[in-house]
Order: C-alpha cells, then sequence, then structure tokens
C-alpha cells in the first residue's frame, strides 16, 4: 500500500546562466529571469547551497523525477503556489462511468 505524501507547489524567479561555444565576439546583453514551477525537494540553508525542485515524487520508494538545482544566489524570489499538493494517490479500480474524470 503505498502512503500519502504532500509537497510545497512552488514558483522560483531566478536569473538564468548562459553558455555559448566557438569563437565570437561578446556583446553584453540582458539577463533572462527564468519562472521554474515544481515540487519543493530542498531549500537553500547556506549561499553555496541549492534550491532543488522536482517533477514527480514516488512516495512508495522516495524517487524524484525531473530534478531542478537552481543556486542560491541566483534567486529573486520564491512564491508558495499550493501547501499540502499530493504528490500522488493510489489509482482506484474504474466504474462502469468510462468518462469519470480524475481528482484535480
Amino acid at each position: 500500500m503505498s502512503k500519502r505524501c504532500t509537497h510545497r507547489l512552488i514558483r522560483c524567479r531566478w536569473i538564468d546562466a548562459e553558455e555559448s561555444s566557438g569563437w565570437e565576439e561578446y556583446k553584453k546583453e540582458k539577463s533572462w529571469v527564468i519562472h521554474t514551477i515544481g515540487f519543493l525537494v530542498d531549500s537553500p540553508k547556506k549561499k553555496t547551497d541549492f534550491l532543488v525542485l522536482a517533477n514527480s515524487h514516488l512516495p512508495d520508494t522516495d524517487e524524484w523525477s525531473g530534478l531542478t538545482r537552481i543556486p542560491k544566489g541566483m534567486i529573486l524570489g520564491v512564491d508558495t503556489l499550493i501547501r499540502g499538493m499530493p504528490c500522488g494517490v493510489p489509482l482506484e479500480e474504474p466504474s462502469n462511468n468510462s468518462r469519470r474524470s480524475l481528482p484535480l
């Protein structure tokens, strides 16, 4: 039987890092502010830590999918979108109603 667990669903606003390859003339450009949404896995405590977000979590094995690590120094802000968001629920047996919707 799988356990039911919940996580904070957050949006992180952060400055993107860039890299190019090959020889080119340097031109100063504006930074991009990226918005990333995901389950909060870990919050940075020290300057050298990362904010870690994930796309999915398997409560039975405590494994994560789609991990994103954002350096603390690049974070502009973090907003909690949903507190206690379930990462998954056990699938119920299908009913005779084939148009049954999944809980949102």
